[in-house]
């Protein structure tokens, strides 16, 4: 088995982010020593960053994510020798129907992994949550539905009936977006995102510095951070921000963004 010099690879990472990417080397450290894909449990796109980077920076290996369908958040990761036959790779995945027998109008996405966690799973052991009228469908590693069908039994006190489903059956709506044109005064976080949201600047740094904010999917509260093209934020619970395109000044000096919201 190979043994990766983790001080090269995790320098750059601290906290949280250098044990993801140490459990990342080992996934691929196995990998090399048994000639054979290895798999990591769903990551956020910033997780999936932070692999990229490493497995990336790794001579003769391969990498594939998944998630159970086109444009997931939360994906797994396949690391395999670069060798090994690609269309052999299939990352194990699972999903299950949650069907509310009562009005299940209500239901958030949160109350539906609060009830599946509350099922003693780990959070890194569930995908995306898909969240129609009356049903939620998530995907999930296989080894944790025989768990989830037989301990949840309601959400947000709302009865369920849970089963297993095809990766086919998953009702993933489109995604929308909305394109903005905006003007702000300067590129900080609290001037991009309240253009972006259509909220006073005021509320956008409350929001912020409640935690309710992350830039490439990492938490900020510094309203003052600088924002650049390519950027993501995010605000709890109204979609994700991109910023798009700088357009140029307006004879005031202001700068003019194209924005991408997506709902």
């Amino acid at each position: 088995m190979i043994v990766f010099d983790k001080s090269r690879f995790l320098g750059h990472l601290d906290g949280e982010e250098k044990e993801l990417g140490s459990r990342i080397l080992d996934i691929a450290s196995l990998a090399y020593g048994e000639n054979r894909p290895a798999y990591y449990d769903f990551l956020d796109p910033r997780g999936q960053e932070i692999a990229l980077g490493i497995v990336r920076g790794i001579d003769s290996f391969a990498y594939r994510f998944g998630g159970g369908y086109r444009g997931a958040e939360r994906q797994r990761l396949a690391i395999f020798p670069d060798y090994y036959p690609s269309e052999r790779v299939e990352i194990p995945l699972a999903a299950v129907n949650i069907e509310g027998t009562a009005d299940f109008s209500e239901v958030t996405h949160r109350d539906v992994l609060g009830a599946v966690l509350g099922c003693g799973i780990r959070r890194d052991k569930t995908g995306d949550i898909l969240l129609t009228q009356n049903r939620a469908q998530m995907i999930m590693t296989p080894e944790i539905v025989p768990v989830v069908i037989h301990h949840l039994q309601a959400v947000q006190k709302v009865p369920v009936v849970v089963a297993e489903i095809d990766l086919d059956q998953l009702e993933a709506a489109p995604i929308a977006v909305k394109e903005i044109k905006a003007t702000v005064a300067s590129l900080r976080l609290d001037a991009v995102a309240s253009a972006g949201y259509g909220t006073s600047r005021s509320q956008m740094v409350r929001e912020i510095r409640a935690g309710k904010v992350k830039v490439d999917w990492k938490p900020v509260d510094n309203p003052a951070r600088g924002i650049e093209v390519g950027d993501v934020i995010s605000l709890r619970g109204r979609g994700r921000l991109e910023v798009a395109q700088e357009l140029g000044l307006t004879r005031k000096g202001r700068i003019n963004l194209l924005l991408k919201r997506y709902i």
